[in-house]
């Protein structure tokens, strides 16, 4: 089993309650989403920053053991180019559980009138677990994934 942090700091969300049929569907994979009410994000496990979207809105991480976690801030954020955000890491980075990958300003989205839920989803098909928190501080354990398929 692996453990997957959060991210963020702030609430539990449903995917069911995600307003993107991407993330509420699972098309992308299981997880959990987390509305922040801190603008800084960090790595969920350590790994290599395998994809990071232009403008710092996502960013997808792999572990040496293959596990992948896909971390989208906020909705509909690709069309703002970067506008709130601030990248403190590069792809192809390694990068340790916890470290900080970017910084968005909540201000900043509140006054776009952008919805800040925030899915973390295990995109390599593992099966996983939601924590029963409701409320998470970044690096409090969100998910545990199960490796290869259940017996």
């Amino acid at each position: 089993m692996t453990e997957v942090a959060s991210p963020f700091t702030g609430t539990l969300v449903s995917l069911d309650d995600v307003n993107d049929e991407v993330f509420s569907e699972r098309v992308m994979g299981e997880g959990v989403a987390v509305m922040p009410s801190e603008g800084r994000v960090v790595a969920p496990v350590t790994g290599t920053i395998a994809k990071l979207f232009e403008g710092g809105h996502g960013f997808a991480i792999e572990t040496p053991e293959g596990l992948q976690v896909l971390v989208h801030v906020g909705l509909e954020t690709v069309h703002l180019k970067g506008d709130g955000f601030t990248v403190r890491a590069s792809e192809g980075q390694e990068i340790n559980a916890g470290e900080e990958i970017v910084t968005v300003k909540l201000e900043r989205m509140s006054e776009l009138d952008i919805d800040i839920v925030s899915p973390v989803i295990v995109i390599s098909g593992e099966a996983v677990t939601v924590t029963d928190s409701t409320e998470v501080k970044a690096g409090d354990p969100l998910l545990e994934v199960q490796a290869g398929s259940p017996d």
